[in-house]
């Protein structure tokens, strides 16, 4: 995605930015701070690209593999 492209969500242009990324899980919560996205201008709808998305998947792997209750992250730049 590059920026200035319209976001689906309310037509808005895309803008390089960070935003936190935060998950869930039945046994605990992830939370990863200053994760490169795409940032709607508009509504602040935040998008990942696939290279983004996968760290976030193996970190989030990671903490359910070692019982982490509760983390949170600073993604590396």
């Amino acid at each position: 995605m590059a920026s200035k492209e319209l976001c689906p969500i309310c037509g808005g242009f895309f803008e390089k930015g960070t935003t936190t990324f935060t998950v869930d899980y039945k046994a605990g919560v992830v939370v990863v701070r200053n994760v490169t996205a795409f940032v709607c201008d508009q509504c602040g709808e935040a998008w990942l690209d696939d290279q983004t998305a996968e760290k976030l998947e193996h970190i989030v792997n990671k903490a359910k593999k070692e019982k982490n209750e509760f983390q949170v992250i600073q993604m590396a730049a």
